[in-house]
């Protein structure tokens, strides 16, 4: 909280990180609106913060709980797919 206070609209990432690279060809990969270079992110944020609401900059934002799973089950070079679902 006292970060927060003193850093206020600063995106905190307090547990794990997955850095996205992006597929989509001729967007990807250090061209027009790359992925890896925007700092697009799966990431925790604080229990502060709303999560299933678009706040960050194009990231996922997942619980820390979430992530470190998640984490623990994907490896470098897995291809992650993300899919928008209508809310049950």
């Amino acid at each position: 909280p006292e970060l927060a206070a003193r850093y206020p609209g600063r995106v905190w990432i307090l547990t794990r990180i997955l850095w996205l690279s992006g597929l989509e060809p001729g967007r990807n990969r250090y061209k027009e609106r790359d992925t890896l270079r925007r700092y697009i992110y799966i990431h925790c944020c604080p229990a502060s913060e709303p999560l299933g609401v678009p706040l960050s900059h194009g990231c996922i934002r997942m619980s820390s709980a979430e992530i470190s799973d998640l984490f623990d089950r994907v490896r470098r070079d897995d291809r992650v797919l993300i899919e928008e679902t209508a809310e049950v």
